[in-house]
């Protein structure tokens, strides 16, 4: 499936006007579009590689804000979650509950709204007000330039650093299926632990996305759980994973790397600086396993600002 048909079945996910809108906009608009943001009772924006861009209701992006830009309401926002959950809101409470629902081909949804809370704990989401649809792009050779760098010839663990929207999640994507596919003609057992569903963007089982003839999917599972899975029952070369984030995870990495598994994973990082402070990158690190930490610029979907030898980055 090539980008502009993800964009479509994003399309599809919202109002039927809001649908006719962004399904009549250009093809070149549309792949290079990142994010839809949908506020109750203010413009709708979209994220494009340039920047912010509005939309007008004749189907054209505009950099230009006016009272003709389009807009949607609290009503408008409510028909497109209901449609985002498949008229089925409490078969999405826990997704909800962390903030996004995933779609099909791998597009997610951000959800912000009013949390009714338990105990301390978010038992549900009402009245929605804003919707950040996140479009997912499969971009082949995305990740040419880190594994020829990194990978050629052999197996190492780095990890991949960016903003959002810097393409993390596109590099690992494209990785896993050079890892694992006849591209390159390695065939390593590739483990991916895909929690979101951004990855592989299963339907029914099956990933919508390349990921090589050699690799294995794990699609919902918590990444600490789905690591542990991945070790005892898959003897994986390498374990690929998205925005490792908790304590539980950096264990379930380090109980992999202490088993001889190397890793490809993400965090969330937008300078060196943080790369050197955040106590999640500092835990990785420390396990001695990762070689290079590969910094996204963020102003192009995958583009390298920096790659760090490991060592550099531990006071």
């Amino acid at each position: 499936m090539d980008n502009i048909g993800r964009f479509n079945i994003a399309a599809h996910s919202l109002t039927d006007r809001l649908e006719r809108i962004f399904i009549s906009l250009d093809d070149s608009d549309k792949d290079e579009i990142r994010e839809i943001r949908l506020r109750s009772r203010r413009p709708i924006t979209v994220i494009t590689a340039s920047g912010v861009r509005f939309v007008t209701p004749a189907g054209r992006l505009t950099q230009v804000f006016s009272e003709l830009t389009l807009t949607t309401d609290e009503n408008e926002i409510n028909a497109i979650f209901k449609r985002l959950c498949g008229y089925s809101v409490h078969s999405f409470k826990d997704a909800i509950n962390r903030g996004y629902i995933t779609l099909a081909a791998g597009h997610r949804a951000g959800v912000a709204g009013t949390a009714v809370a338990e105990n301390g704990r978010i038992t549900a989401v009402r009245d929605v007000c804003s919707i950040n649809l996140r479009i997912a792009r499969e971009i082949r050779g995305a990740a040419d330039e880190i594994y020829k760098s990194h990978f050629s010839g052999r197996l190492c663990s780095v990890i991949i650093a960016g903003p959002p929207a810097s393409g993390k999640t596109t590099i690992l994507r494209d990785l896993a299926r050079q890892l694992s596919g006849a591209e390159r003609g390695m065939f390593y057992k590739t483990f991916i632990c895909d929690e979101r569903g951004e990855i592989g963007a299963s339907v029914s089982g099956a990933a919508q996305n390349d990921l090589g003839i050699n690799s294995d999917l794990l699609t919902a599972y918590p990444k600490a759980e789905g690591i542990m899975i991945g070790l005892r029952s898959f003897s994986p070369d390498i374990i690929i994973c998205d925005e490792i984030a908790l304590n539980e995870e950096a264990q379930a990495v380090e109980a992999g790397v202490n088993g001889g598994v190397y890793f490809a994973l993400s965090v969330h990082a937008r300078n060196e600086r943080e790369l050197k402070t955040k106590p999640i990158i500092k835990r990785l690190l420390s396990t001695g396993a990762f070689e290079k930490v590969i910094l996204l610029s963020g102003s192009r979907v995958g583009q390298t600002e920096r790659v760090f030898k490991a060592g550099d980055l531990i006071d």
